[in-house]
């Protein structure tokens, strides 16, 4: 017989230390969704938010290059940029008004007498790392020399299969918010064991017996094979769905993709952002019915991981036991966790 394995322990689903450690061994070291590659397609455009808890923002300078910044000023802290995306000619502090380039290059400190000069060259603003893969803009706080496709491993590949961003129109985004710690949404995310019970309609879209789960050490990550039944709309087709750890999920279909973006905002809360596209060929209603039936999904995984994030943090639950041939996903899941936070 197959023996179980012990899953985390549960305070490290409740800790407020370990949601601390996991942002800097985990998320600062692991590259991030973080915009649309058309977002930030002319030069001047930029697109800005937070990784792993920092203001960041990434930016294409005026030759074109896309660039990546922490987003404070190297004065006194201020923000460099203000507002979520937008268009700007250069980039200049709010507070006190020292100003950069494009390029993250310091220009000008107003007010400053020659007796107190600055090297532009030693407080320019600091680089975050940035790449493209598949019109997705990924950023990454630590600079460990890894590539992004490198990251991303056979996801690549495998990917190849299925119509690209390119080829399609975004469509929309959506973002939720649970109060449950997001090791608790993505245990969940990395298994089929819970389809039939949580998802029924899910279930019936699909053909139970062609789904296949299989782990990836070569980009870290669990691929779900699936195949869907003919509908209205479209033929039998493939799907693959990806749970790629830290935070990222990728739906490839036929008939459109999506992506979901993982963001812990604390010990137990989670943030997902969701990002739709169609081929140009989809109608409206196509489109409407692939969203909705996600924000079913989406709501009825956040109503079960609600509860265990409850149970977890109650304080009478330790540890539980998983199966490998029905939890094989969220066993990889965890020991990826793990390795990051013991090494």
């Amino acid at each position: 017989m197959t023996e179980t394995v012990e899953t985390l322990p549960a305070a490290w689903y409740t800790d407020p230390h370990v949601y601390a450690r996991e942002q800097q061994l985990i998320f600062a070291r692991n590259w991030s969704v973080f915009a649309r590659a058309d977002q930030v397609a002319n030069p001047g455009c930029f697109v800005a938010g937070r990784v792993a808890g920092w203001p960041v923002f990434v930016v294409r300078d005026c030759n074109g290059v896309l660039r990546g910044f922490h987003n404070f000023c190297r004065h006194r802290a201020g923000p460099v940029i203000s507002g979520s995306f937008g268009h700007c000619d250069l980039l200049r502090c709010p507070y006190h008004g020292w100003t950069y380039g494009l390029d993250g290059a310091l220009q000008k400190t107003p007010g400053f007498v020659r007796d107190a000069a600055v090297n532009p060259y030693a407080m320019s603003l600091l680089p975050v790392a940035v790449q493209i893969w598949n019109s997705i803009v990924f950023v990454c706080l630590e600079d460990r020399g890894t590539d992004l496709e490198q990251w991303l491993g056979e996801i690549v590949p495998l990917a190849q299969a299925y119509p690209q961003v390119d080829d399609m129109v975004f469509h929309s985004e959506v973002v939720s918010e649970g109060e449950v710690n997001w090791k608790s949404y993505s245990d969940n995310s990395a298994e089929g064991y819970h389809l039939g019970s949580v998802h029924p309609a899910l279930t019936r879209a699909l053909l139970p017996e062609r789904t296949k789960i299989s782990t990836y050490e070569n980009g870290r990550f669990i691929a779900f094979n699936v195949v869907y039944k003919e509908t209205e709309y479209r033929a039998m087709s493939n799907g693959l769905w990806v749970y790629k750890f830290p935070g990222l999920l990728l739906h490839f279909s036929d008939y459109g993709f999506n992506l979901e973006r993982v963001t812990p905002l604390g010990a137990e809360r989670t943030r997902m952002q969701r990002w739709f596209w169609f081929p140009a060929t989809a109608t409206g209603a196509e489109c409407d019915d692939v969203v909705a039936a996600s924000n079913q999904v989406m709501g009825e995984d956040l109503a079960i991981c609600t509860r265990v994030q409850e149970n977890l943090a109650a304080g009478t639950y330790q540890t539980g036991q998983m199966s490998p041939s029905r939890e094989g996903g969220t066993i990889f899941f965890q020991h990826c966790v793990r390795e990051a936070l013991e090494s």
